[in-house]
């Protein structure tokens, strides 16, 4: 696991997070057309960010990763021609995602990931392409957002964040199924105000409950928070026209929309109360964080 720190500004009080991944381009299913949905939503939205989720190329899933590197660890001709076929089809997609080059706070490994002969992964060499932290499977992020004048370039005045996101491995046939994953596994272990999880490809951004710490200090009672979840889905159809058929459609998976989850951070002040770790008659500045997904398509004809 990977531990950082990413700091932001708050730009008219606001930023906003695109959460991505599960792109799987070179497949079949990858479907250009949600992909510029979300390039264009990113590139109109002031103050935009994003968080990458992993499987960005379809190269090379575990179960055959290991058969192909098993196959090629004893030729390093076949290796480098290995590399050279992933590398080519990768600039491709690095043509795709270049309007997020230096607007991630990081990137994800996936699944479909290809160890390189020089010694990186094939996610690693996509973060590099784009200027963003490589996030490794799992990390957690502590997102400072700087608000107000700053006076040479020190924003002392701050609103944090928590996250920790992954690729995960939730793949559930029912939306339910996934969320309980990040809800059993992830949730009980790490105390943080946002967990967000791909892989799964569905669609669901929920609080699944109230948090009460007890007061370790000051008047007795109870300090509340409310975590956020958030899983997202991605921008490969397990279904395609034509005689071929991915293996979603084999297994009888149901089809599944495309799409991304959006989340926007906004500096607001408010009355506090007691238990929401104010006080009384006294304004306190806090974060507001809304989320959802934006699927994509569905058009009734």
């Amino acid at each position: 696991m990977i531990h950082h720190i990413s700091r932001l500004r708050l730009e008219r009080e606001e930023l906003t997070l695109f959460v991505f991944g599960d792109l799987q381009y070179g497949a079949d299913g990858f479907n250009l057309e949600a992909w510029k949905e979300f390039e264009h939503e990113f590139k109109t939205t002031p103050n935009a960010w994003a968080l990458g989720l992993g499987d960005y190329q379809d190269f090379a899933r575990p179960t055959m990763r290991g058969r192909l590197e098993a196959s090629a660890s004893h030729d390093d001709s076949i290796k480098k021609q290995l590399d050279k076929m992933v590398i080519l089809e990768q600039d491709k997609l690095l043509n795709l995602m270049g309007f997020l080059e230096g607007r991630c706070i990081g990137l994800h490994e996936g699944h479909h990931t290809w160890n390189l002969g020089s010694g990186i992964k094939t996610d690693q060499r996509i973060a590099s392409a784009l200027k963003a932290p490589f996030l490794g499977w799992m990390a957690s992020t502590r997102l400072c957002l700087a608000y107000g004048k700053a006076k040479n370039n020190d924003h002392k005045r701050t609103l944090i964040h928590t996250i920790v996101s992954m690729h995960g491995n939730a793949n559930a046939r029912r939306t339910g199924g996934a969320a309980a994953w990040l809800e059993n596994n992830i949730m009980p272990g790490f105390l943080a105000d946002h967990y967000i999880q791909g892989h799964a490809c569905k669609h669901v951004a929920w609080e699944p409950n109230e948090r009460k710490e007890i007061r370790r200090e000051g008047p007795a009672g109870v300090i509340m928070r409310i975590p956020k979840c958030m899983q997202v889905g991605g921008f490969h159809s397990g279904y395609t026209d034509g005689w071929q058929s991915s293996y979603v459609e084999r297994f009888g998976f149901t089809p599944q929309p495309l799409g991304y989850g959006v989340i926007r951070f906004k500096r607001i002040e408010r009355q506090g109360l007691q238990e929401l770790n104010g006080t009384p008659g006294k304004r306190n500045k806090t974060l507001l964080v809304e989320q959802f997904n934006r699927t994509i398509g569905g058009v009734n004809e």
